[in-house]
């Protein structure tokens, strides 16, 4: 019994690394959720006890899945990029310069475990959580369906890492037996290349990145030119080992076994490379062509040249495979430095408005908070909510854009993205009829940002519009396309109904003053009696209720 609890507690310590929490933040459809688990009944036809149960159901994890965002994925994430870096510098250099290795060799070993630790990577790929960015107002969401999971990892990137776990070594160890000649040496170069299509794996560390990004506090400006340099420094590196690769296939082998071969006769033009050329007779140096680092060098100091274009001249092509292979060079390399120069413009120069809003506060709010020794989960919090407030300044920067359309062009441009919520007022329900009073009142709203779990303080006399995310209010959740503060249209603000409202999410309010809408609806006479009747009809009910509350104290006090 002993023995079965504390494998007990260890499996649910793990349950804990892997997922944080008996609830978990989510993107929940809560007239999906409520048709779910109440089939044929909406949202708002639910009792409050039901649709709390909707909600802790909707917010219950599903299933043993991983949370990309937990401590335990933060540890692996490190991992993972430890491992594509030596899988991109040390793979390539590996494969074209040292050789075939034998098992007792470190770096025979450490592929292995490299290896391993892609294979449990790819097995968990198979229930790790997937963030799903969807189109319009619904935001990123979370996939935790597991099916749903597996099949979009079958299809997309399984092929890919299915490649990078496969053992070629051992296939190389097997073929390298009987083939102790020269031509053999050279057969299993060229067959050894396979091992560099698990450089296609590098392709998926930019998604442990992402999720590194909302912790760190180097500026955007800074990010981009480290990008840019560790691209540059990587592409000379591949570059310098493709030369090399062609230098090696071309041209005669100098060693043999890590021996130098003594050349009593002078190479063949058939077997004429730049190895040969610079090591037989281009110039006089101490460097060995059986040292892997010696060519490598060499190799890298011209790669560096041609990207560049710098040219010094001491290492050429000297053959006409040399020739294609050093244009192919070339024209990659000019790509690339163009690629680099106007990106590094680029970071100078203005971009996108609100993603440079974004960086610039970003980076003020991260000097401010090192200056005055915030602490670095609070650092957090502050740098996810600007993150999240690009919403808001999208949207700000979307209706100046507005402003350059001709009124009509304008009004129907706003009426096209907010008219849903016009149908949860009653008072309003034939607003659809006025079009330009509808365009008009669009254009008036205002908008505004809460954080989670935020308190929000709009006075009782302002129509609010859950414009994105969700909020609580009176026991009751509103969900975008929600209305509160309906009673704003009352007149005196003690017959307004007055309850806490609580930001569940970061969520985006659009909300008008009375005055400003009694002016917009003041032009339809019909709009203006309906609204006048709702007034009169939602101030008899707060009477109503307020006396009855008035009778109560004064029974209870006898």
């Amino acid at each position: 019994r002993s023995r079965s609890m504390s494998v007990r507690r260890l499996f649910n310590r793990l349950k804990l690394c892997f997922r944080e929490g008996n609830y978990e933040f989510k993107d929940v459809n809560l007239n999906v959720q409520a048709d779910h688990w109440f089939p044929g009944r909406k949202w708002g036809d639910l009792d409050l006890k039901d649709q709390v149960d909707v909600v802790r159901r909707s917010l219950n994890p599903e299933g043993n899945l991983i949370d990309p965002h937990s401590y335990y994925m933060k540890y692996w994430d490190v991992l993972i990029i430890l491992c594509l870096v030596f899988l991109g510098i040390v793979t390539p250099y590996e494969v074209i310069f040292i050789g075939p290795l034998t098992p007792s060799n470190w770096l025979f070993v450490v592929n292995r475990f490299v290896d391993v630790v892609f294979l449990k990577d790819m097995i968990m790929q198979f229930f790790l959580k997937v963030h799903v960015q969807n189109r319009g107002k619904a935001g990123r969401a979370v996939v935790k369906d597991p099916w749903i999971i597996r099949r979009m990892y079958l299809t997309t990137w399984f092929p890919i890492d299915l490649i990078g776990v496969m053992q070629f070594d051992l296939i190389f160890m097997a073929i390298d037996g009987g083939n102790d000649t020269l031509q053999g040496i050279k057969f299993l170069r060229m067959v050894r290349l396979l091992r560099l299509m698990k450089l296609v794996r590098m392709l998926r560390g930019s998604r442990a990145l992402q999720r590194w990004q909302n912790y760190m506090t180097v500026s955007f400006a800074a990010q981009k030119l480290i990008k840019f340099s560790i691209g540059t420094l990587l592409c000379s590196h591949w570059m310098a080992c493709f030369w090399g690769l062609v230098g090696f296939s071309l041209g005669k082998e100098l060693c043999f076994d890590g021996q130098r071969i003594d050349m009593t006769e002078t190479v063949s033009p058939q077997e004429t490379s730049w190895v040969t050329t610079l090591y037989l007779g281009g110039k006089y140096t101490p460097d060995d062509p059986c040292m892997p680092w010696h060519v490598y060098t060499a190799a890298l100091h011209w790669s560096v040249m041609t990207i560049t274009s710098i040219g010094y001249g001491d290492i050429v092509p000297v053959r006409s495979e040399e020739y294609l292979a050093c244009v192919f060079c070339m024209l990659a390399g000019g790509v690339l430095w163009a690629n680099i120069i106007a990106g590094t413009c680029a970071v100078i120069a203005r971009g996108d408005p609100v993603q440079d809003n974004f960086e610039k506060n970003t980076d003020l709010l991260n000097g401010m908070m090192e200056d005055h020794g915030i602490p670095k989960q609070s650092q957090y919090i502050y740098r996810e909510f600007l993150r999240e407030a690009k919403v808001y300044d999208s949207q700000m920067h979307f209706r100046q854009l507005a402003h350059h359309f001709s009124p009509q062009l304008k009004g129907k441009l706003l009426l096209q993205i907010h008219r849903t919520w016009t149908t949860q007022i009653p008072y309003l329900r034939r607003l659809e009829q006025h079009t330009r009073v509808l365009m008009i009142l669009i254009d008036a709203l205002e908008q505004r940002f809460f954080s989670r779990k935020e308190i929000l303080d709009i006075s009782s006399d302002r129509l609010c519009i859950c414009e994105r995310g969700t909020v609580a209010r009176g026991g009751k959740i509103v969900i975008p396309g929600g209305v509160f503060h309906v009673d704003f249209i009352v007149a005196k603000a003690r017959l307004r109904r007055r309850e806490e409202t609580v930001a569940l999410t970061y969520s985006l309010i659009m909300n008008i003053r009375r005055d400003n809408f009694l002016e917009v609806v003041h032009g339809s006479p019909e709009l203006m009696k309906d609204v006048a009747k709702a007034s009169m009809v939602y101030a008899m009910s707060r009477c109503i209720h307020i006396c009855a509350e008035e009778y109560k104290m004064m029974r209870r006090r006898g």
